[in-house]
């Protein structure tokens, strides 16, 4: 299981750095499509498609036919948080002898989920408002664009190169930390729709007793069945999928799935 394990991780590692070079912007032009929406509103203005919205459009079908895989395998930014989590499960092995996966409580986790709605709707809140042109230089994420383009942020950016130091802090603090508890576009896929196929679902009646390997290695803590609450949250890192000792979590119905196994025999 370990081999499989490690091949998983590696070739998700390799799609991350495929994006990281090739499309490092994906998630604030998304992010720009939906704040263009509300910007527009706030100016009295006639809402008009753009080349931001059509990013912003193609990432929301993509959720909704697949679920979250853009968080988990495409955005920049998430990967910046699993990279930097990944350099401090490293060092804490390494120099300090800790093995075991650092972060916070299940608890803490699903409370600190609920911020970036906040976030998302502060934020468009100060679009509506016409404030948000008062925050020039204080957002992380066009920080970090600028130094994913080779750019060094200017002086007027001081507040927005604080944040993302913060935030890469946090990064290494907690597995998908920003994704999970600040990201506004997070928030936008969290809400959206997916079809009950994308979802990832576990057989319960063929779990092993008593595991839960798949909810402890969920980087949301996420009780794998494709149906609860917090479904929203899942990034479609696919570490479940790798973790169940029985290869038991796949997407789609594993009831019906089962009922065709008893049928065909």
């Amino acid at each position: 299981m370990k081999k499989r394990q490690r091949k998983v991780r590696l070739i998700r590692a390799a799609i991350q750095l495929i994006f990281f070079i090739a499309a490092p912007s994906l998630f604030s032009t998304a992010f720009a499509g939906v704040k263009s929406i509300f910007l527009a509103i706030g100016n009295h203005q006639s809402v008009t498609w753009n080349s931001f919205l059509d990013v912003t459009a193609v990432l929301l079908l993509v959720t909704i036919l697949f679920g979250r895989h853009f968080c988990g395998y495409a955005c920049a930014f998430g990967s910046l948080g699993d990279a930097l989590y990944e350099l401090t499960l490293f060092i804490r092995s390494r120099f300090f002898h800790k093995k075991k996966r650092h972060g916070y409580s299940e608890e803490m986790v699903h409370k600190l989920q609920k911020v970036k709605y906040i976030v998302l709707a502060l934020i468009l809140l100060f679009c509506v408002t016409g404030f948000y042109s008062s925050l020039q230089g204080m957002s992380p994420w066009d920080v970090f664009s600028m130094l994913t383009t080779g750019k060094l942020p200017k002086p007027a950016y001081i507040v927005g190169t604080v944040l993302l130091f913060l935030i890469m802090i946090g990064m290494c603090t907690q597995e998908r930390f920003f994704c999970q508890f600040l990201c506004p576009m997070g928030a936008v896929f969290a809400i959206m729709p997916v079809i009950p196929g994308a979802l990832l679902k576990r057989n319960r009646p063929n779990c092993a007793p008593k595991c839960t390997l798949c909810k402890k290695r969920c980087p949301a803590h996420l009780d794998i069945d494709g149906d609860t609450a917090h479904s929203g949250e899942c990034i479609c890192c696919h570490t479940c999928t790798v973790t169940c000792p029985r290869q038991n979590i796949h997407f789609g119905d594993p009831d019906r799935d089962n009922e065709a196994v008893i049928e065909k025999k």
